[in-house]
């Protein structure tokens, strides 16, 4: 028997010697042994005996100790409260003091929270349950800072249940967040009243289209403000007048590009219609036309492009612009695609009869 605890002295020492900072956990756990049965001093004497410095003070604070450390904690940082006492200090005043208000007079230090202690637990509820009722979109930090009263919860089952006492349907936080987002462009308008629904987006943050059932229409009659109809007609005109230039550009290339072969326009294919396909020299070349004066060609159109090249089994194709990209011509695979403007329409025959 005396070998046997011999053995395992050893074994502990051991592993103390080999890992210096090794906490109780860490022997329990690798070594499988009880180092209290062993060593009646615990951790402070195994660490004595293996001849390291103990990396911890294994000692016990007295009671006394203990309050006096939470008490030059609360000195140092008036208005703490108990969860970051209990963080910082590795103490928790609930055992050393009936309560955080005690810790807080035996500091000498006001206890910022003074009034909601005067307070019942029914006063706090129905204090909560009148300010449901006010502003049903509160959140809980905020009814704690508007109230003084700490942990709400203790005072009902939940949050539902406060909801339910004050006689108030209970708001999701995705509707408070929808609300507040419709009082923020409300605000906005009035200060911005010929502001468009690009601006309000961007300034709001959020979506005037999904949180208004009538999209920005609803937003301004919401405001109090008269929705500028007039700009709606000059966007309207405006569209009209692009929709009619684009397809002035289309029949313009298609007719020029007859001089190449036989043209067929808005044809369907399994994924779109594309706008053009030029039939020359027993080749089908799908040619898309974009009447573009600000915005740049993109990727998006180039892959539109190649699948309409894979659905009519072709590999070479067209994009026809005002002003093309510092590239114009990409490789996808086996397929080609040339980007050209108005005025190169002379380069298909040497494109396409490579």
């Amino acid at each position: 028997m005396k070998n046997e605890i011999n053995n395992k002295r050893e074994i502990i020492l051991n592993y103390i010697k080999n890992n210096p900072s090794a906490t109780y956990k860490d022997l329990r756990k690798n070594i499988k042994l009880h180092p209290e049965r062993i060593f009646k001093g615990g951790m402070a004497e195994i660490y004595r005996e293996a001849g390291i410095n103990s990396p911890r003070t294994f000692e016990r604070n007295s009671d006394e100790k203990n309050k006096q450390i939470i008490i030059d904690y609360i000195k140092k940082h008036p208005g703490v409260g108990l969860q970051t006492i209990l963080k910082e200090t590795k103490r928790n005043p609930s055992n050393h003091f009936k309560n955080i208000k005690e810790a807080y007079e035996i500091a000498g230090v006001f206890y910022p929270r003074s009034e909601s202690y005067k307070k019942s637990p029914g006063e706090k509820r129905n204090e909560i349950i009148k300010l449901i009722r006010k502003n049903p979109e509160m959140t809980i930090p905020e009814l704690e800072k508007k109230t003084k009263i700490r942990s709400i919860y203790r005072l009902f089952k939940n949050f539902k249940d406060a909801y339910e006492k004050a006689g108030v349907k209970k708001i999701t936080s995705g509707e408070k967040i929808r609300n507040r987002k419709i009082k923020d462009v409300i605000v906005y308008i009035k200060n911005n009243q010929l502001a468009t629904q690009r601006e309000i987006n961007r300034s709001c943050k959020t979506k005037v289209q999904t949180i208004f059932k009538k999209g920005i229409v609803e937003a301004y009659e919401k405001s109090g403000i008269k929705y500028p109809y007039e700009r709606r007609n000059i966007h309207g005109t405006a569209l009209n007048y692009v929709k009619r230039r684009a397809k002035y550009f289309e029949d313009e290339i298609a007719m020029k590009l007859t001089g190449f072969g036989k043209v067929s326009q808005l044809v369907k294919t399994k994924r779109g219609v594309v706008d053009i396909i030029l039939e020359r020299k027993d080749k089908k070349i799908p040619i898309e036309i974009k009447d573009y004066l600000l915005k740049e060609i993109s990727i998006s159109q180039i892959n539109q492009l190649n699948k309409y090249l894979e659905d009519i089994n072709s590999n070479i194709g067209i994009l026809i612009c005002h002003k093309k990209p510092k590239k114009d011509t990409f490789l996808i695979g086996k397929n080609r695609i040339f980007v050209l403007e108005k005025q190169e329409l002379n380069r298909i025959p040497e494109i396409t009869d490579e």
